[in-house]
């Protein structure tokens, strides 16, 4: 009897997985003076520029997972392939009534082997501006990617983060204070 209700919850689930196709990643959220949303062409120039930094970062600290080489890379076309994956979303904080990206977030979809259905999300790149960090930045863009995750029935988000303590402590922290229907989970890269 178990079984069979275990068997009905999974296919319940599985009936309201998305399609890829059917995934909106615009997404806007204000608060008082900052706005996080889906970034735009109108982004690529800085974001590439602040994932280039991030990327350095990430292969300093975790060689091993990150083993490329960031000189030379087109980083513009890198961010302008990921605006292009409608089934994924890449958000900007921005000041209200500025241009400056304060911080990025991405968060891609996983889809289900030989299908176009969106398993689970998996977040790996945050990234806030020296400048504006402790300042709650990475912990509201968290938020804005979950509630798009929920938005498109996304049952689990992976967050993965660099094997650094004070990342890992910041982590932590932020997962105690999300408030979602979806299972967040850390991990180490």
């Amino acid at each position: 009897m178990l079984t069979n209700q275990k068997n009905k919850t999974n296919q319940n689930e599985l009936a309201n997985l998305k399609r890829v196709a059917e995934v909106d990643n615009f997404t806007e959220k204000n608060f008082d003076d900052l706005v996080i949303k889906t970034a735009d062409e109108s982004h690529v120039k800085e974001l590439a520029e602040l994932w280039a930094n991030h990327a350095c970062v990430q292969q300093i600290f975790a060689p091993q997972r990150y083993d490329f080489r960031a000189e030379g890379k087109n980083w513009q076309i890198f961010v302008s392939k990921k605006l292009l994956k409608q089934n994924n979303v890449l958000l900007v904080a921005q000041k209200k009534g500025e241009y400056e990206v304060r911080g990025f977030l991405y968060l891609q979809t996983v889809t289900i082997p030989s299908s176009d259905l969106i398993l689970k999300g998996i977040i790996e790149d945050i990234y806030t501006k020296p400048q504006y960090r402790k300042q709650g930045l990475a912990l509201k863009m968290l938020e804005v990617a979950l509630e798009w995750a929920s938005a498109q029935n996304i049952k689990q988000v992976d967050l993965i983060s660099l094997d650094s303590k004070g990342l890992l402590e910041f982590y932590s922290k932020a997962l105690s204070k999300t408030k979602s229907d979806i299972s967040l989970n850390l991990l180490t890269a």
